[in-house]
């Protein structure tokens, strides 16, 4: 059997979810997946958010990944929830059910031990670890609830991420990152504050809904800053290329990747990127210091010629 099927059954019996199909599995790992993230995030369609984190992360670290293996186990996990679900529940009884069951019996949670571990940003880490970030675990509610027939959405409040599901006349908030709790006004000015140091009040455009790419954006940002942290220069090149692909009119991911190629001792690269940037940018603020650098590096590359 694949690694990631292997992994995830493990996982499955060892939270006692009676949800993974052994075959649906063991049949998707004999589909061959020739989809890239480009694709997946520059079609006509939004870009599937499961879809586009698996991508990134086998091209970014995993290149064994089968993204079909953890679509199938999320499918499966919808269809646990569903059989849950009563045709008299109210969509608010439907929410806690659904919470439960992602919360406790498959035991999801946030880590908070390890915040920064790369591997909490990888959607196939999280749903084999059961640990992630609060946009992850998000992004693992969002695409269950879809399949459940509930309208959520995620909400990228300033240093946190919740998610929002319609209910008749109102939405209701909650925090994957804490076991899927419901989150008012007071305990989302909580969160912004513990996490931003913010005291201000808070601002009603934070509560509007995230765009696909701008999840997965958000998703790459947490990853590139965990591997800038851990001084990993090539892997944090890997996923700012990305940033680029998703945001293809950002000139920032051009002086990043200059800069994250001088980290990596590619010289060369690096100058080609900074030069990129000053074009496309020329009144940037940081102008003076990234010219600053290019000439010194742009120097020391003629002593070596």
């Amino acid at each position: 059997m694949d690694a990631d099927a292997a992994g995830l059954h493990r996982y499955a019996d060892r939270r006692n979810a009676a949800t993974a199909n052994r075959h649906r599995h063991e049949d998707a790992v004999m589909v061959v997946d020739r989809s890239n993230f480009r694709s997946e995030v520059r079609g006509p369609e939004p870009p599937g958010l499961a879809r586009a984190a698996l991508l990134f992360a086998r091209e970014i670290a995993y290149p064994d990944l089968r993204p079909s293996i953890y679509l199938a186990q999320i499918d499966d996990w919808a269809e646990a929830v569903q059989r849950r679900l009563s045709p008299d529940d109210s969509i608010s009884e439907r929410v806690t059910r659904l919470t439960h069951f992602l919360f406790d019996d498959i035991g999801l949670r946030g880590n908070r031990e390890d915040y920064g571990d790369p591997r909490n940003s990888y959607l196939n880490e999280v749903m084999m670890r059961g640990l992630g970030l609060p946009i992850s675990l998000s992004v693992i509610f969002l695409e269950v609830a879809q399949r459940v027939g509930l309208r959520a959405e995620g909400i990228g409040l300033p240093g946190h991420f919740i998610v929002a599901v319609h209910l008749q006349h109102s939405r209701r908030f909650l925090d994957p990152f804490n076991a899927g709790l419901t989150v008012n006004a007071e305990d989302a000015a909580r969160l912004v504050s513990d996490t931003t140091g913010f005291a201000g009040s808070l601002q009603h455009e934070w509560f509007a809904p995230s765009p696909p790419d701008v999840i997965i954006a958000r998703m790459l940002f947490n990853l590139r800053g965990a591997y800038v942290r851990r001084e990993a220069w090539p892997q944090a090149i890997a996923v700012v290329e990305h940033l680029r692909i998703l945001q293809t009119d950002t000139p920032d991911h051009l002086r990043d990747l200059g800069l994250l190629h001088f980290r990596n001792n590619s010289l060369r690269a690096g100058a080609s990127f900074l030069e990129e940037y000053l074009v496309r940018n020329p009144a940037a603020q940081d102008a003076p210091s990234i010219r600053q650098n290019l000439a010194a590096v742009l120097e020391q590359l003629a002593r070596l010629n």
